[in-house]
Formats: structure tokens, sequence, C-alpha cells
């Protein structure tokens, strides 16, 4: 019979121990996806956008009209990456489109030439480096202050591990 008990202690401690590298395996999943992705803006675009800029153009209402067939007539922001420029148009692959409602679609960058009389306010799509690190930051103190809350370091309290009734000896 103590063998048994013994046997079971041990499949039980095994099995924590092996759990563990699963925590931390999600735990660093999670925070390379987040810093992977990065924080991105959007600031004004500069005078001569050049070709490989990623755009956001907020569209007027002759935008949304001339557009209508192309993209659907509630369309307000087209963001896409510019392939290359006119004095009176742009030539993006389209990734995104927002409407009046708020709802975006994704699209997969198909060609799609706009009049720059057409929109009423052109933007970039910069990677900021300081949100980037502050959501690294966050993210890596959210999973400290998680793993050390739970134990999962293996490092708990020594007398929350012990059996009732074992209490400390005086």
């Amino acid at each position: 019979m103590q063998q048994s008990g013994v046997s079971e202690a041990r499949a039980t401690a095994f099995r924590k121990r092996r759990a563990r590298p699963r925590v931390f395996e999600g735990a660093a999943l999670m925070l390379l996806s987040g810093i992977t992705s990065g924080c991105y803006s959007t600031g004004p675009a500069a005078q001569v956008p050049t070709p490989g800029q990623v755009l956001v153009m907020e569209l007027n209402d002759n935008g949304r009209v001339a557009l209508g067939a192309n993209i659907g007539s509630s369309a307000t922001k087209v963001e896409g990456l510019l392939e290359s420029r006119t004095d009176s148009a742009y030539v993006v692959k389209v990734r995104s489109v927002v409407y009046m409602n708020g709802s975006s679609q994704r699209w997969t960058e198909e060609p799609l030439t706009i009049q720059s009389d057409l929109v009423r306010e052109l933007r970039e799509r910069k990677f900021s480096p300081t949100r980037t690190a502050l959501f690294a930051a966050g993210s890596v103190g959210t999973m400290v202050a998680f793993i050390a809350t739970r134990s999962l370091l293996g490092l708990g309290n020594p007398d929350r591990d012990k059996n009732p009734g074992e209490g400390t000896e005086q």
C-alpha cells in the first residue's frame, strides 16, 4: 500500500513538471506574436509619397460615388501599398477598405487607381517603435505577474504543499 502512494505522488509530480514547459511555451508564443506584429500609427503623409509606402486615403463624397462600383458606395477609407503615383492619381494595392458603418473589409492587394481629387485626407501608416516597446513591456509584466501569482515555477509555498493535518512542528 505504501508503494502505490509513493508511485502516485511521483506520477503527479511528473505530470506537474511536464505541464510547466507548456505554460512557458504559450507565454512565449503570446509575447512573440505581439512583438512581431508590432504597433502602427498613422500620420500625415509626406508631400510627395513614394512607392512602397502604406497609405490611408480618406475619400470625399465624390470619391465614394466614383469608386462605389469598385469598392462599395459606402467606403470612407482605403488603405493600400502605393505602387505608383502621378500628379493626378495614386495606384495602390488595396489592403483594406473601411465603410461608413464602421466595418472594414480585408483585400488581397488588388490594384486600384484613385484620382487625387477624390481624396479628402492622405495619411501614412508607420511602424511605431514606442508603441511596440510599451506593448511588449506590458505583456512581459502581465506574464510575470500571472506566473508569480500562480506558483508556476514550482517555487510555491512549502506549507501549502503539505497534506492536511501535517502542520509545522512546534
